[in-house]
């Protein structure tokens, strides 16, 4: 399998040896087994000996290819045993590693759709159909129909997400995020709709964004690039400030900037961004912190946390605690 895989790498692997890699790659075990192989053989090419031109269109290159494979493959299988077995994988770019997509056809007459998950503690990039970018941040999902980009560009997303989205001024994007409907036609902005949250988060960093409810047509708010729209789901009210939208938009880069923040919110970011669950005792709560995260394991944060606050963390089973740290805090009263 590994010359057909380097073969497909190559972009020189016939229809069957296509057909043959996706049927292996539907096993679990396989996935990683091509994950390995292909970074391996990509990290052994010079940037300008990627086939196609250059590692980015290169990249374009191998997702569409194996779409294209999808294609073929689907229609060459009898419709019952599709609709039994239909949940082939694909590949998309990714920040960090592989992302699978899968398609879902429940039956005939259901649309099929599209299903993009980032891993927990991973950030993910996918290309769409229409050629909009988006990043997911960690445990985020988009969803989008299989007639995307020809009868609509309507995403669904749970989770954060920072889009690029290509003008298309007869065909709008829109983002469905709980409460809220992000209409645009062509601009860069981040959601962030987390389930279980009460409040939708909008930041527009360039072009124009329209704010509307799916059950209110009165409702109707546009952003204007360097604003962050609060939306509370509870009460129904939407609070607009001005912002540094870089502070908010660099976690797509792996880049975290806490300014000002309370320890409840810096340790909801840190939940994020390392798959970590957390508690924080309320005498502590109210400690407010101001750091840049880059690349940091969790537990240098967590000591610079303690340094200069006086806090301290403890693990019980996989939950860390925050609380105050007495010691330290009555040394720090004399």
């Amino acid at each position: 399998m590994k010359e057909i895989i380097t073969k497909y790498l190559e972009g020189s692997a016939s229809d069957a040896e296509r057909r043959e890699l996706l049927e292996w790659l539907r096993i679990k075990g396989n996935r990683k087994d091509f994950n390995l192989h292909r970074f391996g053989w990509k990290n052994g090419l010079e940037k300008e000996s990627f086939p196609g031109g250059g590692e980015e269109t290169w990249d374009k290159i191998q997702s569409g290819l194996l779409k294209r494979s999808f294609t073929g493959w689907q229609k060459s299988r009898k419709l019952e045993q599709f609709l039994r077995y239909a949940a082939i994988f694909f590949f998309v770019t990714t920040l960090g590693s592989l992302m699978w997509v899968f398609i879902n056809h429940a039956e005939v007459s259901t649309i099929g759709l599209t299903r993009v998950i980032a891993d927990n503690g991973q950030i993910s990039k996918v290309m769409l159909p229409d050629s909009s970018v988006v990043w997911l941040n960690s445990g985020s999902a988009l969803t989008y129909s299989n007639s995307f980009a020809v009868k609509n560009r309507d995403v669904q997303l749970l989770g954060e997400a920072y889009f690029e989205v290509n003008h298309n001024k007869k065909l709008p994007f829109v983002v469905n995020c709980q409460a809220l409907q992000v209409k645009v036609t062509g601009t860069k902005f981040d959601v962030s709709a987390y389930p279980g949250k009460d409040r939708v988060n909008v930041i527009l960093e360039e072009g124009s964004v329209q704010l509307m409810k799916k059950n209110n047509a009165g409702f109707s708010y546009t952003l204007k690039p360097g604003e962050l729209a609060e939306y509370d789901i509870s009460n129904e009210k939407l609070s607009v400030s001005e912002i540094n939208t870089y502070k908010y938009t660099a976690w797509k880069e792996g880049i975290i900037h806490v300014y000002d923040q309370t320890l409840e919110e810096v340790i909801e970011q840190l939940r994020i961004r390392y798959n970590q669950e957390f508690m924080v005792s309320d005498d502590v709560k109210h400690y407010h912190y101001t750091f840049t995260i880059k690349n940091e394991p969790l537990q240098e944060i967590i000591g610079l946390i303690e340094k200069i606050t006086p806090v301290k963390a403890e693990q019980n089973g996989s939950v860390i605690t925050f609380k105050s740290d007495k010691k330290k805090l009555n040394s720090m009263n004399k």
